[in-house]
């Protein structure tokens, strides 16, 4: 039996909408990505815009997120303690390599990047923070993905695979024996996946139950990170079972 209220579930979807558009969009246009009706969109967004979570702009009477939100995130921010732990460890990460790092977090079937360190070549890659991925579809995401149950696996790699450049994955089977190779190594290194000519090496962070939802992930063009493959292996690795340590894992991580 499904216990979810029909309009509370659009409502999140419309607001998920704009995670991957980053523009203002008018009623027509969420109509055709929620597949609802006009009326049913109008009706959501007035709600929507009376609590202060959308927004529209008088000019052209497009819609964008509103400023609650970003309160809201704020608020989530402040009380996400991972995130204030695991600072001084990225920035050791960051002196160590030079290259952008990044710690990843899992919401529910998704990936998002919680904190970031900005590398200081002026040739770099970057991502913007809090920004939402599939859990297969990043070296971050993946070392998150490896290591929770078979039946979580199933359900994310359960809808339609999306793929990024040439070299992502595309099958189910495929992906789980990269997640396989994860789980045995302790670690990912991939590259073009996300991005061509782009390098990232990840580990996870063990809760102390022993259970992933975090990792910790080192990024940079891939002429610049092959030459020190190894060390950066070993640096991300040393710093995540660190993190875990911290956080009183007691077992045995690969």
């Amino acid at each position: 039996m499904d216990n979810h209220l029909s309009s509370v579930k659009n409502s999140c979807k419309l607001l998920k909408v704009f995670l991957e558009s980053g523009k203002e969009l008018g009623v027509s246009e969420l109509s055709r990505q929620l597949q609802l009706s006009k009326g049913a969109v109008h009706k959501l967004l007035m709600t929507l815009e009376s609590e202060g979570f959308i927004k529209q702009n008088p000019a052209n009477k497009q819609y964008s997120l509103g400023y609650t939100l970003l309160e809201l995130g704020n608020q989530v921010l402040r009380n996400h303690n991972l995130a204030d732990f695991a600072k001084p460890y990225l920035h050791k990460l960051a002196d160590l390599t030079q290259e952008f790092v990044c710690l990843c977090a899992r919401d529910q079937y998704e990936a998002i990047y919680v904190d970031k360190i900005e590398s200081k070549y002026p040739i770099r890659f970057n991502v913007d923070a809090y920004r939402r991925f599939p859990l297969y579809a990043t070296s971050a995401a993946r070392s998150i993905l490896a290591f929770r149950d078979q039946e979580f696996v199933d359900h994310v790699l359960s809808e339609e695979i999306r793929t990024f450049t040439a070299y992502s994955m595309k099958k189910p089977e495929e992906i789980k024996e990269r997640l396989r190779r994860i789980r045995d190594n302790g670690y990912e290194v991939s590259s073009n996946m996300r991005n061509v000519g782009v390098t990232g090496i990840a580990a996870p962070i063990y809760d102390a139950d022993g259970s992933v939802n975090a990792s910790i992930s080192m990024i940079g063009p891939t002429d610049r990170v092959q030459p020190f493959l190894d060390d950066f292996i070993r640096h991300v690795v040393d710093i995540t079972q660190d993190i875990s340590h911290q956080l009183g894992y007691r077992g045995k991580a690969n």
